[in-house]
């Protein structure tokens, strides 16, 4: 929450179990299951009773773990208004054996989602905070492509040396 020239009433507020956070002078706000622009709302007409005109922006941020096939797994505090492939870069991106068309969602070890696509804006998706979006490792066979070109080629070139000694 930013409340332009109240420093002492700006800041980061984490939102409880109860979908409420607790903010200086207004005490209990309830956030859960309200878009940013109605809370914004909420909180300018509490804090007219202190502040004249007060100007007020807020700026939703979801805990979320990045997991699976990317260079930095881990928990990252993302803003809402970027894209599971703006997450997933954060985290390193997608490594070499991971597979940018299987991004799935779990939620308490269940998968919620499987279909997210990179362009997948968070605030219109079904990502909570304390999510998981995980990202599944290449089939193996087209991870050891390049692998199985080089040997079949040696194959093949061995077989033309042996019948060109002939």
């Amino acid at each position: 929450v930013w409340v332009w020239r109240e420093t002492t009433l700006t800041g980061e507020f984490p939102v409880d179990a109860r979908g409420r956070a607790v903010l200086p002078m207004i005490g209990d706000v309830t956030v859960s299951g309200k878009s940013a622009d109605a809370v914004v709302d909420e909180i300018q007409a509490s804090f007219r009773k202190f502040l004249t005109n007060p100007s007020i922006r807020v700026s939703v941020v979801r805990r979320v773990a990045v997991q699976g096939q990317v260079g930095r797994p881990g928990l990252y505090p993302v803003d809402a208004t970027v894209t599971i492939g703006n997450v997933i870069a954060m985290a390193g991106g997608v490594s070499a054996s991971g597979d940018p068309r299987k991004i799935r969602l779990l939620r308490d070890g269940r998968v919620v989602e499987t279909s997210l696509g990179s362009e997948t804006v968070l605030e219109r998706s079904a990502v909570q905070s304390g999510d998981e979006i995980f990202v599944a490792e290449r089939p193996w066979l087209s991870r050891q492509s390049g692998m199985l070109v080089g040997a079949g080629l040696s194959v093949v070139t061995g077989v033309v040396v042996a019948l060109l000694l002939r």
